[in-house]
């Protein structure tokens, strides 16, 4: 009951955070890595960023006190090479497969507050993400809200495992079908597509082995 509680007052906070950044005037249609960077620094998470790829877009990687790691991709930016000046903003992580069951995933979709969840067959992990799209005006306490949410999402479904038993350490999970496939693309596309910022999927394996260890989520501002 008293999980329900928070979760409806946070929500309720997400309603209310753009008329509240407006009223500081800290609305804004575009944002920056360094933006970001700060955001997170008021939860008490370090990042760094990294140069865009061939291909692919620039990103922070952050990493919680509790040895949780996750990537922001900084989309449709007015200065790549900088990440800044843009629009859209994936805050992302990845774990292994190794001992989910996909219907554990579907209550996962159903259940989280911000996030969705996709199995990524090629390399079977897990891919987590929240897409923010920053056209027609983000206040700063929204954008935190939103990845506070993400990273209590996290936090449910680590908590989950530990719970059930179910090692997370980096293995290859049983070649199956998942029903969550349909959410993003037909069975035989790319799943992971809708939620990956490494258009090869590097960085999502290196922090799903990364994140194979007994990580939290939480922060020490959470």
């Amino acid at each position: 009951m008293h999980k329900a509680l928070k979760l409806l007052a946070a929500a309720a906070a997400l309603a209310s955070a753009p008329a509240l950044a407006q009223q500081s005037g800290s609305i804004g249609d575009t944002i920056s890595s360094a933006d970001v960077s700060a955001m997170l620094s008021d939860f008490g998470i370090a990042s760094e960023l990294r140069s865009a790829t061939a291909g692919g877009p620039p990103s922070l990687v952050a990493t919680t006190s509790g040895g949780a790691k996750f990537l922001i991709g900084f989309f449709d930016c007015a200065d790549a090479a900088k990440a800044a000046g843009c629009k859209q903003v994936m805050v992302s992580t990845a774990q292994s497969s190794g001992g989910v069951d996909f219907d554990e995933l579907n209550t996962f979709n159903g259940q989280s507050s911000v996030t969705t969840v996709v199995y990524e067959p090629t390399n079977q992990i897990l891919i987590f993400g929240r897409n923010i799209f920053m056209p027609g005006g983000i206040g700063r306490e929204n954008f935190k809200l939103q990845v506070a949410l993400f990273l209590k999402d996290m936090q449910n479904f680590v908590e989950g495992r530990r719970a059930s038993a179910k090692s997370v350490a980096f293995a290859k999970s049983p070649n199956l079908k998942s029903k969550i496939s349909s959410i993003a693309a037909p069975a035989e596309s790319d799943s992971g597509a809708a939620l990956a910022i490494s258009h090869d999927r590097a960085a999502e394996v290196e922090i799903a082995i990364e994140n194979s260890l007994d990580v939290d989520f939480t922060t020490d501002r959470q």
